[in-house]
């Protein structure tokens, strides 16, 4: 697992994906800000009620989201929670869950200065 909570490399490929649109990238970091507090809910949900196909589809949303904007360590985490949610067995996955959230506050801080890095440049 990388020790950077955003793999740099990942994110200026990004920003050279959309063309060096600066605003669009701070775009996408938001929509991603914004959707992460509500898929961990529906994680969390799932695993309260055993619902593992639905636990598996929040961490593999997580994972890709988070995979494309340099998290690699979170999508890392998520690829692990989806993989045991997929054995449709979700014993012991709070911890993991409560890692990968914990984690994902140090990526939402890194992706805030990612952006006023790369506006700044």
């Amino acid at each position: 697992m990388p020790d950077a909570p955003i793999d740099a490399a990942t994110f200026a490929e990004l920003l050279e994906t959309v063309g060096g649109d600066r605003d669009f990238l701070a775009e996408l970091v938001e929509t991603y800000r914004a959707d992460c507090p509500g898929l961990f809910a529906e994680l969390r949900t799932a695993m309260a009620s055993g619902d593992a196909a639905a636990a598996r589809r929040a961490a593999h949303t997580l994972k890709s989201t988070s995979a494309s904007l340099g998290a690699l360590g979170l999508a890392g985490q998520c690829r692990e929670i989806e993989a045991a949610a997929a054995t449709g067995t979700l014993v012991g996955l709070e911890a993991r869950v409560e890692r990968a959230a914990v984690t994902y506050g140090e990526v939402e801080t890194a992706l805030r200065a990612a952006v006023i890095a790369s506006e700044a440049s």
